[in-house]
């Protein structure tokens, strides 16, 4: 029951993770964004 245990809690924090780094791509896609629609104006 043990290795059950592991390995559930390392997909979570894999889960995790990946949320992260994808929290953190869209924020700076989002400011690249803003940024290129202030030098078309």
């Amino acid at each position: 029951m043990g290795f059950m245990y592991a390995a559930y809690s390392v997909v979570w924090v894999v889960i995790f993770g990946y949320l992260l780094i994808l929290g953190k791509r869209h924020n700076d896609l989002r400011k690249e964004i803003e940024f290129l629609k202030q030098l078309e104006k």
